[in-house]
């Protein structure tokens, strides 16, 4: 069985499809189900999605995606991660635009800025793709969720640098660099 199942994105016919990966996940308790919510997944709300929520080891959402799925207020960030370990995953992240990331664990939460852009971002398209796969690829070989929170943004970064959303993906050697040569106040903190 796999180690990790990434779930994202699918097209509005494909409800059969999550089905049966959940009965598949039920015959796999050791495989980490990663869930970074789409369109058509909001659009059949958390009510249908409740056994998708509470299977998910993580989920990863922007901060109006946490407001739509919970109904917590939007500007307690801890209240957002909280409202949703509450309906399953083990880590929370919401990612947060201009304002970075933030990464829920063990009632531990995390804060990380964006990195920074080297010139003005030509195209958004994938940002949030490139940090959640980040996010999680760190995790899977890993790497602690510190590690991943401050991986993630960089690929994000890169990834707005171009037009397209694979094009900029970094491979590690190169994200790994960015990492070595980030401003010092490119540090995560703990947020109380």
């Amino acid at each position: 069985s796999p180690d990790w199942v990434y779930l994202s994105y699918i097209g509005e016919d494909s409800w059969s499809l999550h089905e049966s990966l959940l009965d598949y996940l039920e015959t796999t308790p050791n495989t980490k189900l990663v869930f970074q919510p789409g369109t058509f997944h909001f659009a059949w709300g958390p009510k249908k999605l409740k056994r998708l929520y509470a299977r998910a080891h993580i989920v990863i959402v922007n901060r109006e995606e946490a407001v739509d799925i919970t109904g917590a207020d939007y500007h307690s960030l801890r209240g957002l991660a909280d409202a949703i370990h509450a309906i399953g995953p083990e880590i929370v992240v919401i990612t947060d635009g201009p304002d970075g990331s933030y990464a829920s664990h063990d009632g531990k939460l995390y804060q990380m800025p964006n990195y920074p852009d080297p010139v003005p971002p030509k195209e958004r398209t994938g940002a949030g793709d490139a940090f959640a796969s980040t996010f999680v690829a760190a995790l899977a070989i890993g790497k602690s969720i510190d590690e991943a929170l401050s991986w993630a943004p960089i690929n994000s970064m890169n990834v707005v640098q171009h037009i397209g959303a694979q094009a900029g993906l970094l491979k590690r050697s190169s994200l790994l660099q960015f990492l070595k040569n980030a401003p010092k106040n490119y540090k995560i903190k703990e947020i109380e």
